[in-house]
């Protein structure tokens, strides 16, 4: 999306930004004004997802993953209190839609790539990478759905 001439994807990690700290598209006041959100806590991602800040399938998967990202950012050292606040992350994220498949996707992807990890700090940074990877297969098959039409 093209504001002002500035490229904006309806998700992203600002350069300058702390970890687990993403920028979303407040899609609630689209198409009459722009505005941006910050998430940064478990219960920002919740509060964006539930309150419709962020819309459709794609979004709503990548923002429940970023989610999981600030939830290993957030959580303790101890693996035991760590796999225990992880798995309170989860569940806030998925109550907020018990129907949408994208979040539950990205919620147990991350889920699995976190416990993978032998250290928590590797944990933190699995989920990092995963939930980069989630928004940015989202974009690129908007991309593409988007080549497509515009052929059509």
């Amino acid at each position: 999306m093209n504001v002002n001439g500035h490229h904006y994807r309806t998700i992203w990690t600002p350069d300058d930004g702390e970890p687990g700290l993403v920028r979303v598209i407040d899609q609630r006041v689209l198409p009459h004004r722009f505005e941006v959100m910050e998430l940064r806590s478990v219960d920002d991602y919740r509060a964006a997802i539930f309150d419709m800040a962020v819309r459709g399938a794609g979004l709503i998967g990548a923002t429940a993953a970023y989610g999981m990202w600030a939830a290993a950012v957030a959580a303790p050292d101890n693996r035991t209190a760590f796999n225990e606040a992880i798995e309170q992350a989860a569940g806030m994220l998925m109550a907020t839609r018990p129907t949408a498949k994208n979040l539950e996707w990205a919620v147990e992807k991350q889920r699995a790539l976190m416990a993978s990890a032998a250290e928590v700090a590797q944990a933190r940074e699995a989920a990092r990478v995963g939930a980069a990877e989630v928004a940015d297969s989202d974009a690129s098959m908007c991309a593409s759905i988007g080549a497509y039409g515009l052929e059509v």
